[in-house]
């Protein structure tokens, strides 16, 4: 099973793809998250490398890298050339540990940010039917 097809069991038995909890948190697409795994592997990658290895255009992939650069999971750097013309970049990840650690981090909030609404929820409704004859 390859990364991108992990999936979990879910409290009502429903499963659900890692992919999918990526996408509700951080607004990423599957594209998005295949780049991502891709550069949790280590290394640094240009477009053109992530083009190749991933089968996809070089607009997606430079739609994918600006989304995880602005979360802030990818960095880039200015490729050294001698050439003049548009720069070139590599994308890498600096610490994938970290990278996970923050994801982990991010979804627990994300429960903790549920919870409070939920429990807020049920206040609402628990005061309005105290009210009642």
């Amino acid at each position: 099973m390859s990364i991108m097809g992990a999936k979990l069991r879910l409290p009502t038995g429903r499963e659900a793809a890692i992919v999918e909890g990526l996408r509700f948190c951080y607004d990423l697409s599957e594209t998005d998250v295949a780049i991502l795994f891709e550069l949790l592997q280590g290394g640094d990658y240009t477009v053109d490398d992530l083009t190749q290895k991933l089968g996809l255009s070089k607009a997606t992939i430079n739609r994918g890298l600006a989304k995880l650069v602005e979360v802030g999971f990818v960095s880039r750097k200015r490729e050294k050339r001698a050439r003049v013309g548009r720069p070139r970049y590599k994308y890498y990840i600096d610490n994938p540990e970290r990278v996970v650690e923050k994801i982990i981090s991010d979804f627990e909030e994300c429960a903790r940010t549920f919870r409070r609404a939920l429990e807020n929820i049920v206040r609402e409704v628990a005061g309005g039917r105290g009210g009642e004859a």
